[in-house]
């Protein structure tokens, strides 16, 4: 097994990644053409089950693009099913100590390095080096969204094994009690408090660009960049093209 997103974060590049949530293999292929470094496929907050994510990740088999997937829970079944249909990296959402980052880094991994059970089904079909090269080779990415988890941030980051983080802007701006207010001298403190830990501990940032241009994301120092949703970005291209049909004027 080889990880391309990992790759690019261990030489110090950005990685830039989008979204996906609508459960058609039709729109995995589509993005998976367009050249992202890393499609997230998001079962925590989508219909979206391991069947549908297992198809979808089969129609960007033939891309560049690495496979994530944002599992529901920090639970050992739920990240099993997600690494055995072939995921490169998960991300964990609601890690909240370094506990917690251990306990998910034991469910990602085989014995004697953690718990993960045998049965990487979809994961070792075309690899059979994969038993000897997942453990090291797959990410696993706590996500940063609490009071809690800020405020833990450097204690998370320094578990071995842990090389990458996400912010979930939206839970840790509520947690903080500013709701999506992103200019807010408490939401930009949290995001340097992430920042700096991140790079004290070699760690590669990520957050979601939607809060702001992706230009910026990017020059604050974030690594990991998701560029948006695929309903946001199909949302937009239509309105895009029905904005400018409406504005013209038929010739008289």
């Amino acid at each position: 097994m080889k990880n391309k997103l990992k790759e690019i974060l261990e030489r110090g590049g950005v990685a830039l990644g989008v979204s996906v949530s609508i459960g058609h293999p039709d729109v995995a292929e589509i993005v998976g053409k367009i050249g992202f470094d890393f499609i997230h496929f998001d079962t925590q907050h989508t219909p979206l089950s391991m069947e549908t994510v297992q198809s979808m990740m089969q129609a960007i088999s033939y891309s560049q693009s690495t496979p994530i997937i944002r599992v529901q829970w920090n639970d050992i079944s739920m990240i099993n099913r997600a690494l055995d249909i072939g995921a490169h990296g998960i991300i964990v959402p609601f890690v909240n100590n370094r506990g917690d980052a251990i306990k998910a880094l034991k469910y990602s991994t085989f014995p004697p390095k953690g718990i993960r059970s045998f049965g990487p089904r979809r994961a070792m079909l075309r690899d059979p080096e994969y038993m000897a090269t997942c453990d090291e080779e797959i990410l696993v990415i706590p996500q940063i969204e609490t009071k809690e988890a800020l405020d833990n941030v450097e204690d998370i980051l320094s578990v071995d094994g842990i090389e990458a983080c996400f912010i979930g802007p939206y839970d840790l701006s509520r947690s903080l009690g500013i709701f999506t207010q992103w200019q807010h001298p408490t939401f930009e403190k949290a995001i340097e408090r992430v920042l700096n830990a991140a790079e004290k501990t070699g760690t590669a940032p990520g957050m979601l660009a939607l809060t702001e241009d992706a230009t910026k994301t990017i020059e604050r120092g974030f690594r990991l960049v998701n560029l948006g949703l695929d309903t946001n970005f199909l949302a937009e291209g239509a309105n895009s093209v029905l904005q400018r049909a409406r504005n013209a004027r038929p010739r008289k």
